[in-house]
């Protein structure tokens, strides 16, 4: 599915699935954000990557929001395929490693490790197909959570894993709290730091891409964290 002019949803809930999986055209190659769980996904990814045309290019970069199985489970094929894979210092140790970073537990699947090619932190920048992907930490949903912010066609698009995303309605939604590595603490932190970026869209990690006001979804973002977050952030005083 088309999103924008060089910009593509491969995968999720337009097609019946869990995680939502993004291509970005660039000048001779496409980049990939996350790439869902297992077999089933990635034959869907690889239908799309054809129906769009996309398929005359490779794959140069697969850029990790965070390590969670249905983010990172198809990271070893498009390493096979030659493709450079990128996701943040934290969240590299578990897809190299496929420990509890990676929430196995949540899955009745076998997770493949693999090389993770390069370890990006806060203001790094990546370049790709003559595209240029700045990177913003925003942990906690997983310590190592990423999201990547790309200037393209006049347009500002931040892909936003599952850190933040558009619900039904374009309400804000988080992150469920199933990750070994989850802090609300950080989670809430971020959701701040958020709702002060500046984007014509945001594209999830699940649900909806958020083509429109998505000023207000990061604003609102911060907004849903107050509410679901603050009370596991703030310590209770006992009574005298």
């Amino acid at each position: 599915m088309q999103l924008m002019k060089r910009i593509y949803q491969l995968s999720g809930e337009p097609y019946g699935l869990h995680p939502n999986v993004y291509a970005v055209l660039g000048d001779d190659a496409v980049v990939l954000i996350d790439c869902g769980t297992n077999h089933v996904d990635l034959k869907v990814i690889d239908q799309n990557l054809l129906e769009w045309g996309l398929s005359e290019y490779p794959v140069s970069q697969l850029l990790l929001t965070h390590s969670h199985f249905d983010h990172s489970g198809n990271a070893h094929i498009f390493s096979k395929r030659g493709s450079e894979i990128v996701a943040g210092c934290s969240d590299a140790e578990g897809i190299e490693c496929g420990d509890e970073r990676i929430t196995y537990y949540s899955y009745n699947d076998t997770y493949i490790t693999c090389k993770v090619d390069r370890k990006v932190s806060e203001g790094d920048v990546i370049q790709a197909a003559g595209l240029e992907f700045e990177v913003l930490h925003v942990p906690g949903h997983s310590r190592g959570s990423m999201a990547y912010r790309l200037r393209i066609d006049g347009k500002t698009v931040l892909f936003t894993g599952d850190a933040l995303m558009a619900g039904p309605n374009g309400k804000a939604k988080l992150g469920v709290a199933v990750g070994a590595d989850y802090d609300p603490a950080l989670y809430l932190e971020s959701l701040k730091r958020l709702s002060r970026v500046e984007a014509d869209a945001v594209l999830g990690g699940h649900f909806h891409p958020c083509l429109r006001n998505a000023n207000f979804l990061l604003k609102n973002g911060y907004r849903t964290g107050l509410f679901e977050l603050r009370t596991l952030t703030t310590p209770i005083t006992p009574h005298v």
